[in-house]
């Protein structure tokens, strides 16, 4: 067996391949995220805005640490605090329905018995320049039915 020669290793199928900054024709930027989807309010709201130290950062839902996460805790998921006496609302996100969404209404009104209107701090996020951008883009989001793709 000492006297016979190693079999060649198998072929590598990835040593043709270009290197990662080559791929997308030389572009090093990923393709822009449509700001129309989740994946959009996930990078630019909810992630730099909510997932902080002692706020949604996977001690209590939501949970906006990661896309997934964010998803599947505010999607047909309960809320534990509402105001029944202002609205209807008993889902966190409710898809087409923003006025029956708890997201949307703690982001646009004090919340009596909690800490009031979200967020209490945005940390190092837009959220204070972009407000309006992005509250129009969260009821729109939830108005199209919530969808976790991009359209």
């Amino acid at each position: 067996a000492a006297c016979e020669k190693e079999a060649p290793p198998p072929d590598n199928p990835f040593t043709n391949q270009p290197p990662p900054d080559t791929l997308n024709n030389g572009n090093t930027q990923l393709p822009e995220i449509p700001d129309s989807s989740f994946a959009w309010l996930h990078e630019r709201v909810f992630l730099p805005t909510c997932a902080n130290s002692g706020c949604h950062d996977g001690t209590f839902e939501p949970d906006f640490r990661t896309i997934n996460s964010a998803f599947h805790t505010l999607v047909n998921h309960p809320a534990l605090k509402t105001d029944s006496t202002a609205t209807p609302a008993i889902l966190r996100v409710m898809p087409y329905q923003p006025a029956n969404s708890i997201l949307y209404y703690r982001l646009t009104n004090f919340m009596p018995n909690t800490s009031g209107v979200m967020p209490l701090n945005a940390n190092d996020s837009d959220w204070e320049q972009n407000k309006e951008l992005y509250l129009q883009k969260i009821y729109q989001w939830i108005l199209n039915g919530a969808p976790n793709a991009t359209p």
